[in-house]
């Protein structure tokens, strides 16, 4: 049975190896076996998917991911603006100001033009400003003023104008 085995297997590759090579041709000159030409175009190479890809038959995988756009560069911060009067607390007296304070600024006023002496900044925080004065009977104060607000105070009107960290910006006018 091995013989018959060994005799096919003999028939096939012989078969196989003929229709590879070289031969002759009708006129019984040998022709060369042919040879790739290398100007010739190959068949398109078939995609082949990542690791971990299970395309879907009759499909092509898809491209690489795009990678995400870049972030624009960030805007120029606006400089912070600046009190008319600074922290000359002083002209603020007559009830007629703008200063920068912080948190413990005392600013003194004309108790008989404003109804008390000092105002005080008990806090600058977190985007707002507090305030409290202490007129000959009772306290006042003011909490929580952002930018924008306005609050009253016996004959004082204070404008928030800006809050920056630790800083903010008051703008005092007669009520």
């Amino acid at each position: 049975m091995n013989s018959k085995l060994a005799l096919v297997a003999t028939a096939i590759a012989a078969l196989t190896l003929t229709g590879c090579g070289g031969g002759q041709d009708d006129k019984g000159t040998s022709n060369p076996a042919p040879t790739s030409n290398p100007t010739s175009q190959s068949p398109p190479a078939t995609p082949t998917a990542a690791p971990g890809d299970t395309p879907t038959p009759g499909t092509t995988p898809s491209s690489p991911p795009v990678a995400p756009p870049t972030t624009a560069p960030p805007k120029p911060t606006k400089p912070a603006p600046t009190a008319a009067d600074g922290t000359n607390y002083k002209s603020c007296t007559d009830g007629r100001c703008e200063v920068s304070v912080r948190t413990g600024t005392r600013i003194p006023a004309k108790q008989s033009l404003l109804g008390f002496k000092t105002l005080t900044i008990t806090r600058v925080s977190a985007g707002t400003v507090d305030f409290a004065a202490k007129s000959g009977c009772c306290s006042l104060s003011g909490g929580g003023q952002s930018p924008g607000s306005v609050f009253h105070m016996n004959n004082l009107k204070i404008v928030t104008i800006a809050v920056a960290g630790k800083t903010a910006i008051l703008r005092l006018s007669p009520a």
